[in-house]
């Protein structure tokens, strides 16, 4: 068996009232005292004064041991309120709150409360930490831990305007708490693409053709000043084939100003917008700065290809978060998602074989390769790769999964469990799906994975065969593309379950798709691991299915799905 993977030091606990009734209702009834007594009613409430008394009640609770929370340097912790959030697939609302001691966050901690339309507990999820032996003090000055990320960021000396935050950090190399700084989203300086022999087969590591912009999360050591990690933030396709579709498409547009006549690809309703990078090198620092480059307008006509691709695929994209998963984009405030297309990351070729979500930039990359006779195809024409780094955004605007080991795996696999299923919405038998994943981005037509079996692509598919691989780049950031195959089976074993007596699925792919959406933008945190994410997906499949005649094999098939590939 493989050794397991290194813990994020943070201990999980569930409930929910369709599992426990009565700790739940024993529960309301001590917070309800601790409200004001006398039947004090929560109806009338503000969910988060409802959430805080629950959640200290449940505290406190001596029919809840597993959930409490110890005291460090004598002080007890204290809970930030992140957020209220209505959640119109379960018609309830979820108050996130974050650990804090001393008014120092605890890194990756993360406690939802779950409220229905009355203020009723629905449940409680947590991932609390103990920072013990770790002095609250830093000796380190916030730009101290600056000059510390400049020089490991490779700016010289060049000057980095970023805000430091303190947090206690688990690091589980050493296993042990530290107090850091936390800089996030830190632009790394260009630099050469470069082979990498490790990179999963026609991947990432094609050389002269794989460089990317790079950002990254940097933990710095409030004591000592000592770099604790870098957490990388740029999601990226490692594909390296081309898209064979010449199909018509419809698509919006909007005039473009002051030119009679002509029109911009530029979405309104769902906020898209399309631009043309025109084959500018990324990693040129001062050409990078320029994106997302000019709107593509026409004329010139006609339209070009890889940005009819780019923004009709984004429009899927937009339309599923706002149809199925009833989310006003990425950041559920409506923020536009905007793609480049003609992206090159070397000077003097016109070929760049990926695909890429900046999350520092907040937008997607396209490139393209030859397909001969001097024509070139986009990254773009791939609906499920599209969804795929595009929702790195959805990560990134909620549980911020951190990209390496296996939260990094959870991360890609949550964006190719998005991807699979928004590009088989249009087939209503699941029986029918096709369960690979960037087919078409291959001359040769091999896909990158497949769902159905990881293992055809050099993955496992069970937790016996998990990967413990260093945390660098040229061992996939702890094989963040390779161990995500184990997440991504649990999550094919849950689609393809039938219902009893085997007379069709018992979930339909906007089921599966609501409930890992809850699972990640309600219970997750930046260090989550696989077994988080099952204990989350429990907790959104009681709460989607509450009043369901099936519920119970509809709970039960979601653990068996998880079973089977060894994730408890």
């Amino acid at each position: 068996m493989s050794p397991k993977p290194a813990s994020n030091g943070l201990r999980s606990f569930a409930m929910h009232s369709q599992a426990d009734p009565v700790t739940m209702r024993a529960i309301e009834g001590a917070a309800s005292l601790d409200a004001g007594g006398g039947g004090h009613e929560f109806a009338g409430l503000d969910a988060e004064t409802a959430a805080r008394h629950y959640l200290r009640t449940a505290l406190q609770s001596p029919d809840v041991p597993a959930f409490a929370a110890a005291g460090v340097h004598g002080d007890r912790d204290e809970f930030r309120n992140l957020g209220i959030e209505a959640q119109p697939l379960t018609r309830t609302q979820t108050v996130k709150f974050r650990q804090m001691y001393r008014r120092i966050p605890v890194y990756g901690s993360l406690v939802t409360v779950e409220l229905d339309e009355a203020n009723n507990l629905v449940s409680i999820n947590s991932g609390l930490g103990e920072p013990t032996g770790v002095s609250p003090i830093a000796t380190v000055s916030p730009s101290g831990a600056t000059d510390i990320v400049r020089r490991a960021a490779g700016y010289g000396t060049t000057a980095l305007e970023a805000t430091p935050r303190l947090f206690y950090f688990y690091d589980g190399t050493d296993s042990r708490w530290r107090l850091v700084y936390v800089i996030e989203d830190v632009a790394k300086p260009a630099r050469p693409a470069a082979a990498n022999a490790n990179a999963p087969a026609g991947g990432i590591g094609e050389a002269g053709l794989t460089g990317i912009p790079e950002y990254s999360d940097y933990v710095v050591d409030a004591t000592t000043g000592d770099l604790v990690a870098e957490l990388p933030r740029t999601h990226n396709a490692e594909s390296s084939g081309v898209d064979g579709l010449d199909t018509e498409r419809e698509f919006e547009v909007i005039p473009v100003p002051g030119t009679p006549g002509a029109s911009r690809m530029h979405d309104q309703s769902l906020n898209i917008r399309t631009h043309d990078f025109k084959f500018q090198n990324l990693m040129n620092a001062a050409s990078f700065q320029s994106l997302p480059g000019p709107f593509v307008d026409n004329p010139p006509d006609p339209w070009s290809p890889a940005a009819v691709s780019a923004h009709v695929n984004a429009a899927v994209v937009a339309r599923f978060l706002k149809d199925v998963l009833k989310r006003n984009g990425l950041d559920n405030l409506g923020s536009p998602i905007t793609s480049s297309v003609n992206c090159v990351a070397s000077a003097g070729t016109r070929e760049w074989r990926n695909a890429a979500w900046l999350g520092g930039r907040k937008q997607m990359v396209y490139g393209q390769r030859s397909v001969g006779n001097g024509a070139l195809r986009s990254y773009a024409v791939a609906l499920d790769v599209v969804a795929h780094e595009v929702l790195h955004g959805l990560t990134d605007n909620t549980a911020r999964l951190v990209y390496q080991g296996m939260s990094g795996a959870l991360n890609e696999s949550y964006s190719d469990i998005f991807g699979i299923i928004i590009a088989n919405l249009g087939q209503p038998d699941i029986g029918r799906w096709d369960w690979r994943l960037g087919e078409e981005l291959s001359v040769t037509g091999i896909p990158l994975r497949d769902l159905s079996d990881p293992t055809r692509h050099n993955q496992p598919a069970h937790m016996n065969d998990y990967r413990d691989l260093p945390l660098n780049e040229a061992n996939d950031h702890g094989g963040v593309h390779i161990n995500s195959g184990i997440h991504n089976k649990a999550a094919f074993n849950l689609l393809t379950t039938r219902r009893s007596g085997g007379a069709g699925f018992l979930f339909t792919g906007q089921d599966v798709a609501a409930i890992f959406y809850l699972t990640l933008t309600q219970h997750l945190a930046a260090t989550s691991g696989f077994s988080d994410s099952r204990r989350g997906a429990d907790l959104a499949t009681k709460s989607l299915f509450r009043n369901a005649t099936d519920k119970n094999a509809r709970v039960q098939a979601l653990a068996d799905a998880f079973d089977k590939v060894g994730i408890v």
